[in-house]
């Protein structure tokens, strides 16, 4: 009646913990117990530990020396008295266990729970590790801290989180992380609770709008709530009254058109799925009135009190009656603001005032339109025998939405047609390819918006495409100055790939009073002169092996201020 399978199943250090199974058969007699026997290594004095019920197959020896090594025995006993030993023949050192970590996810079907809206979020997740190691939860790479929702714990070789009313943003990926002096394992299952589908993600664009339709679009929401969208519900109010109305609940796709407005609006978008629908997104600035640009401002405020307050708009702390009509009854106050214009946008002030006290009340208006024309004036560099640079700087005012691009075009002179160049260029320069040698071109250059084309920035002079490898004086505007006490002055500057000779002549004679400088592309020459009588007429002649070219500009000396 020998106990069977005498083991170590743990030691820390200061105990030894011994597991064993019943004997084969109980010599005759029913067992009464266990007894477990230790004897320090190296001596042959066995001391009882403990005498145990016959039911009890573990025990945990305690108080033993750190460090020290022991030898172990247990033995059966029945009515008749104790059996042989079984003993654990290598001798068992007391010392703390060094075990990474692990994490048992294998209880958690692909590692994914879901969890109705409200209900409690449970997990109880068997883990392992020598020391035991110390538990933390993470959400979307946020630490969880314990609150009132929140319950963090670790019991019994489990880790235990509970975060009750739950939400649909309580969705997403829970990481448990493990950490004892061997080190530290994560091991992440995804969360989803079942709701109505969060917000469509914004912002919403307007992609059309005029005075009575207005085209919008956005992006499916980020949480689903867990089930399959079933489509989108659109819904729209007046600027200026509560309560939303449906305009449609049954939009499959992402982008709707609103059809006989009036001035003034607002306008959001649900997603839904079998839960119903979820968290609204409105589109962005809309929030108070918003105006096609020539429309019409009307602001209709309902009023009470006794006695009848007295009703006073402003627009930002200033008086708007000059620009506005206002009318006030017993019941209401409007102000109506014709043909609105850009400047028109702002915040609008209504304060109320009477005997027993005072009130306020803030409109915000948008005005929007088609941007202004793109700030000038039109600048060319780079010029080659076939194509040119063309820069502009953006309009001063964008029409209250975002630059979609701009429209380039170009005409040949004398001609009369515009051709388009390019219709959605982002930047503000572009390189005009194409174009004919010995032809000069005029361009122009529209800025676009979603609700339409400004108006046009014109070049003021045209552009002159020469020869491949020609030469052209591309600074015919010349600033001339010289004094009686200064006898320099820049004349021109000169664009060419090979320039040989470049002359200068008054009055059909060769100057020799002149100096110039290159830099192997720009030529400049400065005249030295410092008497009345080198006033007159200039031609100044470019040459290289392609050709010829000249411009002429008639020189005035002024004599210097004297102080």
């Amino acid at each position: 009646m020998v106990p069977q399978k005498l083991e170590v199943i743990d030691t820390t250090k200061s105990t030894v913990t011994l597991a064993w199974e019943k004997p084969l058969h109980d010599g005759g007699s029913r067992l009464t117990g266990y007894v477990i026997e230790a004897s320090k290594a190296g001596t042959e004095r066995w001391l009882k530990v403990v005498t145990l019920k016959p039911t009890v197959y573990e025990h945990t020896i305690i108080s033993l020396n750190e460090g020290e090594q022991y030898l172990f025995r247990v033995r059966a006993q029945n009515q008749k008295g104790v059996s042989e030993p079984r003993e654990i023949v290598t001798a068992v050192t007391v010392q703390d266990q060094k075990v990474l970590p692990t994490i048992d996810f294998a209880g958690i079907p692909q590692k994914t729970i879901h969890v109705p809206a409200g209900k409690p979020i449970e997990l109880a997740i068997p883990i392992e590790g020598r020391p035991p190691p110390a538990a933390s939860w993470f959400v979307a790479g946020s630490k969880l801290k314990e609150s009132e929702r929140i319950k963090i714990e670790t019991v019994a070789k489990m880790a235990k989180l509970t975060v009750r009313e739950t939400t649909i943003h309580d969705t997403g990926e829970y990481t448990l992380e493990l950490k004892n002096t061997t080190g530290t394992v994560t091991d992440t299952l995804k969360v989803i609770i079942l709701d109505k589908p969060g917000p469509p993600v914004g912002p919403i664009r307007i992609d059309e709008i005029d005075s009575n339709y207005v085209t919008i679009s956005w992006e499916p929401p980020e949480l689903d709530g867990g089930a399959t969208l079933s489509g989108y519900v659109v819904e729209q109010r007046d600027a200026h009254r509560p309560g939303w109305l449906p305009v449609s609940e049954s939009v499959t796709r992402t982008t709707f058109k609103f059809t006989r407005l009036v001035e003034g609006y607002r306008f959001r978008v649900l997603a839904c799925n079998a839960g119903g629908p979820g968290e609204p997104a409105e589109v962005p600035g809309t929030e108070g009135l918003m105006v096609r640009q020539g429309g019409v401002i009307r602001l209709t405020i309902p009023i009470k009190g006794k006695p009848i307050p007295v009703c006073k708009w402003t627009k930002e702390g200033h008086d708007i009656s000059k620009r506005a009509m206002i009318a006030t009854s017993d019941t209401h106050t409007e102000l109506v603001i014709k043909d609105a214009e850009r400047e028109d946008s702002g915040t609008y002030d209504l304060a109320l005032e009477n005997k027993c006290g005072k009130k306020a009340v803030y409109i915000k208006v948008r005005v929007i339109g088609i941007p202004n024309p793109p700030e000038g004036p039109l600048e060319y560099d780079d010029i080659q025998a076939r194509s040119v640079r063309v820069s502009w700087r953006p309009p001063t005012d964008d029409g209250g939405a975002d630059i979609l691009g701009y429209i380039v075009e170009r005409r040949e002179v004398p001609k009369t047609a515009w051709y388009t160049v390019d219709s959605r260029v982002k930047g503000t320069s572009l390189v005009v390819k194409g174009l004919k040698e010995n032809v000069e071109y005029h361009f122009r250059v529209s800025a676009e918006n979603h609700f339409g084309i400004s108006k046009s920035l014109k070049s003021e002079e045209p552009a002159r495409h020469l020869q491949k490898n020609g030469c052209g004086i591309i600074r015919h505007r010349l600033q001339l100055q010289c004094t009686q006490s200064q006898d320099l002055f820049q004349m021109l500057s000169i664009n060419s790939v090979s320039l040989l000779k470049m002359t200068l002549v008054k009055v059909k004679q060769v100057l020799r009073k002149y100096k110039m400088s290159s830099d192997g592309r720009n030529h400049t020459l400065t005249v030295i002169t410092d008497e009345q009588e080198d006033e007159g007429l200039y031609t100044c002649m470019a040459t290289n092996d392609v050709g010829e070219i000249e411009t002429s500009f008639i020189s005035c000396c002024h004599e210097a201020s004297i102080w």
